[in-house]
């Protein structure tokens, strides 16, 4: 075996061995929050992570660089027609073979290919949907961070403490305060139109990302959008006020702190 081929592995290895950290630190955010309100974890994989004492449910994010909201395949897409701009996300993923090797052999046909599928994507976003009365881009955050309303509150623990934002906020701010643009080729080797970029509009800052995943055989043909943790956080804490302490390691703002409570 080449000592290229050792060093791809051990990337690899070790890009899972990270993956399968941040699970775990999510997973114990959540019990951790959840101990702390006297709530349960709620079982499953979706958006629900913890139900509290007035069986409202929490999202729980932890301390990764990078939330990633939803990593989704063809078929993910397909059974969820309803999803704002399914047709356009599966529109993305055909620009790619079936086979991941034919791909590798022909990366910049591929690449050219899915510009004018990520343009339309972007063009959707930034346009208002006059049956829901919202922006396409709120009503696609909704349903990409929440799953619609099947949330109350975005809970976040940074170091040793829980911010409690409520959901509708949440989406509200990030809508209000951010742009969509698609990707700018940085480097010789890049193209544009590659991805759909959130920006913060008043410091041209990237806070989020939909964009294409190929990079192995278990991560190919998929759709992944992440948002920032950090610029994220701070966005909402500056946004959403006022702040109020419900305990000494949990903070709640705007809304949910008349929502919110520590107890039934």
């Amino acid at each position: 075996m080449s000592e290229e081929v050792k060093q791809i592995r051990k990337r690899r290895a070790m890009t899972t061995e990270a993956a399968r950290r941040v699970k775990l630190s999510g997973h114990e955010a959540e019990k951790e929050f959840a101990d702390l309100i006297g709530g349960q974890i709620y079982p499953g994989t979706r958006k629900k992570d913890v139900i509290d004492a007035q069986n409202n449910i929490h999202s729980v994010k932890s301390g990764d660089k990078k939330w990633q909201v939803f990593l989704y395949g063809k078929k993910r897409f397909e059974d969820s027609i309803g999803f704002l701009g399914a047709r356009l996300f599966i529109n993305c993923i055909d620009c790619f073979p079936e086979a991941r090797r034919d791909y590798l052999n022909n990366k910049t046909k591929c690449k050219l290919k899915i510009q004018p599928k990520m343009r339309t994507l972007k063009d959707l976003l930034e346009s208002s949907n006059p049956i829901f009365l919202h922006s396409n881009k709120l009503v696609f955050l909704q349903e990409a961070v929440f799953h619609s309303s099947e949330v109350d509150y975005f809970t976040v623990k940074e170091n040793n403490l829980f911010h409690v934002f409520d959901a509708n906020e949440v989406i509200r701010v990030i809508n209000d305060f951010t742009v969509v643009a698609n990707s700018k080729a940085i480097q010789g080797d890049q193209m544009d139109d590659q991805k759909v970029i959130f920006i913060l509009s008043d410091k041209d800052i990237t806070i989020g990302e939909i964009e294409m995943r190929n990079d192995s055989e278990v991560h190919y043909r998929q759709v992944k959008f992440w948002l920032d943790r950090e610029i994220t956080l701070n966005l909402l804490k500056d946004k959403i006020k006022p702040a109020r302490k419900k305990s000494t390691r949990i903070i709640a703002y705007g809304k949910a702190i008349n929502k919110f409570s520590l107890q039934a």
